[in-house]
């Protein structure tokens, strides 16, 4: 929630320097108490984390990242939310009871998901510039942290498949990559959710027989 929100109190320019990057390695730091007890994760997770760590402190050091550097970047997000996603989604649906975890699992995958096609939309961007139009992204040689905040909000836009048609992807990736984005988030929305809601109506119900 800081990394969506946090550009609301701290100017922008100084969140996504500063702050967003402490925040992202807390997140790794997260994911690592969460899967602990698997090894073969764990380690994966620990060289992400100090890959991550190393290229924050170099964008520290020298202002800018180059190109590469950014690409190795989002990668590492994008595997980190990637497989944190699928073990959230995962331990949500073999949940026996519906109680406070799993309702913050269900919120918590949902949010990766939305990171995960920010890092999607930023890689396509990077490779492909002007591959998305409209919104705020116009002033983005003015205020650098724009591209930042206006492919996230149109990440979790498409991912909720509200639509307002602000911001447009422009080349056949990007607008793959949208489709994709979208019917990803119908899925969870409409599976996820019943499942759980389903556990939670049986669970009532036994709860009610005893």
């Amino acid at each position: 929630m800081a990394v969506l929100f946090g550009s609301l109190f701290i100017p922008g320019e100084i969140f996504d320097k500063s702050i967003a990057p402490i925040l992202f390695l807390l997140n790794l730091i997260a994911g690592i108490l969460l899967i602990s007890k698997r090894k073969e994760l764990f380690w994966f997770f620990l060289i992400l984390l100090i890959a991550s760590s190393i290229i924050f402190g170099l964008a520290q050091t020298h202002g800018e990242m180059t190109l590469d550097v950014s690409y190795i970047q989002f990668g590492i997000y994008f595997a980190f939310y990637l497989l944190i996603t699928f073990e959230i989604i995962k331990q949500v649906w073999y949940s026996h009871a519906v109680d406070k975890k799993v309702i913050l699992g269900m919120i918590s995958g949902f949010i990766s998901l939305g990171l995960i096609g920010f890092f999607i939309y930023m890689s396509i961007e990077l490779t492909n510039p002007n591959s998305f139009e409209g919104g705020l992204l116009h002033m983005g040689e003015t205020h650098p942290n724009t591209l930042t905040e206006q492919l996230m909000y149109f990440s979790f836009i498409t991912l909720l498949t509200i639509g307002y048609g602000d911001i447009a992807p422009m080349t056949p990736l990007a607008q793959k990559a949208s489709i994709l984005i979208g019917l990803v988030g119908q899925f969870y929305l409409v599976i996820v959710t019943a499942v759980v809601v389903g556990k939670f109506i049986n669970q009532n119900n036994t709860n009610k027989k005893k």
